[in-house]
C-alpha cells in the first residue's frame, strides 16, 4: 500500500522546507537556490522517484561553474537532509552531493588543455543555449538599471535578484565558451569499433535485481540525468568506457559496489 510520504512532490517538499525557515534574508536566498534545483529535477515528480545518480550529476553540473557556486550545493544538501530527517525519503540523498575544493592553477591549466568530446546533438544544444543566454544580457542589464533607481540598496530585492541572475548567465556563458573552444564533435555512427565511448547508447542489466536501464554516455558538458545521458567521468560512465556487449562491470557507489551486465551497445 502506498504511504502518504510516497506521494509528496518536490514542490510540496520545498514548501514544507521553506516554511521551516525563520523569516530572514538567509531563508529567502536559500529558497531561490532550491527553486532552481526543484525545477531542474521536475517539480511535479515525487521525492520517492529521485535517484542517487541524478543527484550526483546535478552536483557535478553546478560544481563545474567553479568554487563561487559551492554555497548553492550546500543549500541543496540541507534540503535533502531535511527530507530524510522528516521521513519524506528513505535514502540519505544528501551524501551524493559532492562539494569540491577550488582547484590549483596547475590543475586548471592541465584541464584547459584537454579535449572535450561532444556528440552532434550536444554540440547543437550548447550552441543554442549560449545564443539564448547572450540574448538575456540586455534585458537583465536594463532591469539592473531600473532597479538601481531605488537608493536604498540594502532592501532592494529586485536589484539583488537581477545582479545575481546576470552573474549566473555570465558564468554559464563563460563555461560553454570554454567547452566549445576545446570541443571535438564525434559521430558514434561512424565508429567501427564496438567498444563503449562518448556517444554510445548502452543497455545495462542490474545483476541483483534484473532491472534494465538505458543510458547514453556523453561528456560532463552535456550530461543530463533527466534524458538518461550520463557523464563519462561519473562512476557508471567510467566503468563502461572501452567495454563491450556481454561484459560484466562493477561500479563503485557511496553504498558499495554494484554489478551490471552490458546487454547492448549501439
Amino acid at each position: 500500500m502506498l504511504q502518504q510520504t510516497d506521494l509528496v512532490t518536490l514542490r510540496d517538499a520545498l514548501g514544507r522546507y521553506v516554511n521551516s525557515f525563520k523569516p530572514n534574508n538567509e531563508g529567502s536566498q536559500a529558497q531561490q537556490e532550491l527553486v532552481r534545483f526543484v525545477n531542474w529535477c521536475g517539480p511535479d515528480r515525487t521525492l520517492a522517484e529521485l535517484m542517487a545518480p541524478e543527484i550526483g550529476d546535478y552536483g557535478d553540473r553546478v560544481g563545474a561553474n567553479g568554487p563561487q557556486v559551492m554555497d548553492r550545493l550546500q543549500e541543496v544538501k540541507k534540503f535533502l537532509a531535511f527530507a530524510k530527517k522528516t521521513g519524506l525519503i528513505e535514502q540519505n540523498l544528501a551524501q551524493h552531493i559532492r562539494i569540491r575544493k577550488a582547484r590549483s592553477r596547475g590543475e586548471q591549466k592541465l584541464n584547459d588543455s584537454s579535449v572535450i568530446e561532444l556528440t552532434p546533438e550536444g554540440d547543437k544544444q550548447l550552441r543554442t543555449e549560449i545564443e539564448g543566454l547572450k540574448g538575456e544580457r540586455a534585458p537583465l542589464a536594463r532591469m539592473i538599471r531600473e532597479a538601481a533607481v531605488d537608493k536604498d540598496v540594502r532592501e532592494n530585492a529586485p536589484l539583488e535578484a537581477a545582479r545575481e541572475q546576470l552573474g549566473l548567465v555570465e558564468s554559464r556563458i563563460s563555461q560553454i565558451e570554454s567547452v566549445l573552444k576545446l570541443a571535438v564533435v564525434v559521430d558514434p555512427s561512424k565508429r567501427r569499433e564496438k567498444a563503449i565511448a562518448v556517444g554510445s547508447k548502452v543497455v545495462l542489466k542490474d545483476s541483483e535485481s534484473g532491472r534494465e536501464t538505458r543510458y547514453t554516455v556523453v561528456s560532463a558538458a552535456e550530461a543530463n540525468p533527466m534524458e538518461s545521458k550520463i557523464s563519462d567521468a561519473s562512476p557508471v560512465g567510467k566503468a563502461l568506457l572501452k567495454r563491450s556487449t556481454g561484459d560484466d562491470v562493477e561500479v563503485d557507489t557511496p553504498r558499495g559496489k554494484s554489478q551490471y551486465k552490458i546487454v547492448k551497445v549501439t
